[in-house]
């Protein structure tokens, strides 16, 4: 019995471009997708706002209703904000909303709700968000320290 097997080669369409000459240098791959960032800033810090804003409105219907449901909601909501914040070196606003989400993740895994200091934070991350850039020079840094001390009074460390 004779075989006819047939082998054939895949090309590799990836490999046969990455070996040809051309392309982008990093460095000018880094200063290109900077460029796009920057792009985009006056927006996404915008959108810093709006989703403060978006969160406190969730945290009052929390609130008034007792309803523990909403903090992933508010999770959510504090951890876009801090991806944003980050990526555009809004430290601050960053720890802020870290922190809330300490806290919101704590609630919805079971504690019993402390609404006020989700209020504190919430407030505190509307104003940093609606400083944005010029947050440093307005003393982000009394704000962050009076979310510390809420934060630990409430989630004790362990």
């Amino acid at each position: 019995m004779t075989s006819n097997a047939r082998i054939f080669a895949v090309e590799n369409k990836l490999a046969e471009i990455a070996s040809q000459p051309g392309g982008r240098r990093p460095e000018e791959a880094i200063r290109a997708a900077n460029a796009k960032i920057e792009g985009v800033r006056g927006s996404s810090i915008a959108s810093l706002v709006e989703k403060a804003e978006q969160m406190g409105g969730l945290a009052a219907q929390g609130r008034a209703a007792n309803d523990a449901s909403v903090f992933g909601g508010i999770y959510d909501l504090s951890n876009a904000i801090y991806g944003l914040a980050g990526s555009f070196g809004l430290t601050a606003l960053a720890e802020a909303c870290f922190s809330l989400c300490d806290l919101a993740d704590c609630f919805r895994g079971g504690e019993p709700a402390n609404w006020p200091a989700i209020d504190v934070h919430v407030d505190g991350i509307r104003l940093l968000a609606g400083l944005g850039e010029k947050a440093g020079a307005a003393g982000a840094e009394s704000i962050l320290e009076g979310l510390r001390r809420v934060r630990a009074r409430v989630i004790p460390a362990t």
